[in-house]
C-alpha cells in the first residue's frame, strides 16, 4: 500500500471513530481496533454552515494539509504543519512486542514522509549543520519487532530537533525506563510530543506610581507610613493612591533551522498510561523535560499534571478515560529510572561497540574522553571495535589489489 493510501485510510478511520484508549488485539505489525461507542453528546462535531457562513466561505474553508491522524504500522500521530514537527505521537507497548530483536536501524535513514506536502515538510538539509539531532519521539528502540516499523519512525514526521545531550542521554533513559514498564504492566500507553513553554521574567524590584489628590501642599517623607485595608497607602494626613506595578509579560523564545523553519521546541512531554489485571485502576504519569542536557536527576523531578500538557499542547488526552478512576505511576512504581553511571557505561559500550567507520569511532572516543567516562572496559571495547575496523580495512584494500591483478592478467590469458 502506497503512503499515500495508508494515511487516507487512517484519516477516514480517525474521521470515523477519532483514537479511543480501548482493548487492542495486536499481531506482529497490525494494529485491530473494536467498533467505537456512539458519540457522546458533548464531542466536538462539524457545525452546519449557515447561508452567511456559505457566502463568506464561497471558495472554500481553510483546509488542513495534511490528513490527521497520520497512521503508520506502529504509531499513530498528528503533524504540526507549520512547525514542521509532530504535535503528538502515540504508541502502545506491550511485553512481547518490546522484547523481540528481529529489525536493525543500520541503513536506515531519515526522510520526508511523502504524504506531506513539499511545502510543509522538514527535511534532512534543515537539520545538517545546526548543532542539533533528529529526535525521535516513538522511539526506533520500541520497534526492533519489525524492520517496517522501524523504518516507519524514521519518517521526518516522527522526529524533533532535540539537544544531542539530551536525545542520547537523559531522554533515552526515559525511553528506556518505558519500555522496561511492560515487564509489570500488561499494557503501556504513550504519548510524547514537543512543547514551547514560556520563560519567567525576571523578577524586578516593583516601583509604585503614586498620585495625591486633593494636597494643597506638597507631600513631606514620612518614615512609617500606614497602609490601609483598601490597599492605599496614608502619609501623614495626606491618601496616596498606590498603582499595583503591571506583572512583567512572558516570552516564548525558539531557534528555528533550515529552509523550512523548522520550530526547535523547548521542551519535551511523554505521557505514560499503563493497565493491568492485577490493577485495580489505570495509572498515569506525565513528564516534561526541557530540551537541554540534563544529568542525574530524578524522573520525578519533571512530574507534572496531565492538564499543563494539554493545555500547551492545545488537545486533550486519552478524552474516553475516567479521570477520577485514575492512580498516580510514580507513587506505585516509584519512576525510578536506570542508575545513571549504569547508563553511561552501557550506552557508551554500545556506541563504541557500533561504529559507522573508523572516523566516527575516533570521534566518539575522543567525545567519551572528554565527558570523563573512560574507563577500563570501555577501553577494552574501543580496542576490540578498533581492530575489527582495522581488519576490515585490510580486507577491503587486498580485495582491490586483486581486482587490479585480474585486470593486468586477462588481457595476456
Amino acid at each position: 500500500m502506497s503512503p499515500l493510501a495508508r494515511h487516507l485510510l487512517g484519516g477516514l478511520a480517525g474521521a470515523a471513530g477519532g483514537l479511543v484508549a480501548g482493548r487492542y488485539i495486536f499481531s506482529q505489525d497490525v494494529t485491530y481496533q473494536e467498533p467505537a461507542p456512539p458519540l457522546p453528546a458533548l464531542s466536538v462535531t462539524k457545525p452546519l454552515l449557515s447561508s452567511r457562513a456559505t457566502q463568506i466561505l464561497a471558495f472554500g474553508q481553510p483546509a488542513a494539509t495534511v490528513p490527521s491522524p497520520l497512521v503508520y504500522r506502529n504509531h499513530v500521530l498528528e503533524y504540526d504543519s507549520a512547525r514542521r514537527v509532530p504535535k503528538w505521537v502515540a504508541e502502545h507497548l506491550t511485553k512481547d512486542l518490546v522484547k523481540q530483536e528481529v529489525a536493525s536501524r543500520k541503513g536506515v535513514n531519515f526522510s520526508p514522509d511523502p504524504v506531506v506536502p513539499e511545502q510543509f515538510r522538514s527535511t534532512n538539509q534543515d537539520y545538517w549543520g545546526s548543532g542539533w539531532s533528529r529526535g525521535h519521539m516513538a522511539p526506533a528502540g520500541n520497534n526492533k519487532h519489525c524492520q517496517e516499523s522501524m523504518r516507519d519512525t524514521f519518517y521526518l514526521t516522527n522526529v524533533v530537533p532535540q539537544d544531542i545531550d539530551n536525545n542520547g542521554g537523559y531522554w533515552n533513559r526515559l525511553e528506556i525506563w518505558v519500555r522496561g514498564l511492560t515487564e509489570h504492566y500488561q499494557d503501556v500507553w504513550v504519548i510524547s510530543g514537543p512543547l514551547w513553554l514560556p520563560q519567567e521574567p525576571v523578577k524586578e524590584e516593583a516601583t509604585a506610581t503614586v498620585s495625591v489628590e486633593n494636597a494643597q501642599e506638597p507631600v513631606k517623607p514620612v518614615d512609617n507610613p500606614i497602609v490601609t485595608s483598601s490597599g492605599e497607602t496614608k502619609v501623614g494626613e495626606v491618601t496616596k493612591k498606590v498603582r499595583p506595578p503591571r506583572p512583567a509579560p512572558k516570552m516564548v523564545s525558539y531557534p528555528v533551522l533550515g529552509p523550512n523553519n523548522v520550530a526547535v521546541p523547548t521542551h519535551l512531554y511523554k505521557v505514560v498510561l499503563v493497565t493491568d489485571p492485577l490493577l485495580d485502576r489505570p495509572l498515569l504519569g506525565t513528564f516534561v523535560v526541557p530540551n537541554i542536557p540534563v544529568g542525574d536527576k530524578h524522573l520525578a523531578e519533571f512530574k507534572v499534571e496531565l492538564g499543563e500538557v494539554e493545555r500547551g499542547v492545545g488537545v486533550t488526552f486519552h478524552p474516553e478515560l475516567d479521570r477520577e478512576k485514575v492512580g498516580d505511576l510514580c507513587i506505585q512504581s516509584g519512576c525510578n529510572m536506570q542508575d545513571y553511571k549504569k547508563f553511561q557505561q552501557f550506552f557508551w559500550t554500545r556506541r563504541l561497540n557500533s561504529p559507522w567507520n573508523m572516523r566516527s569511532l575516533e570521534r566518539d572516543w575522543a567525545e567519551a574522553k572528554k565527558k570523563g567516562v573512560i574507563n577500563s572496559e570501555l577501553e577494552v571495547v574501543y580496542n576490540e571495535s578498533r581492530a575489527r575496523l582495522e581488519f576490515k580495512e585490510r580486507e577491503k584494500q587486498e580485495q582491490e589489489i586483486l581486482k587490479v591483478e585480474e585486470k593486468v592478467i586477462a588481457p595476456g590469458a
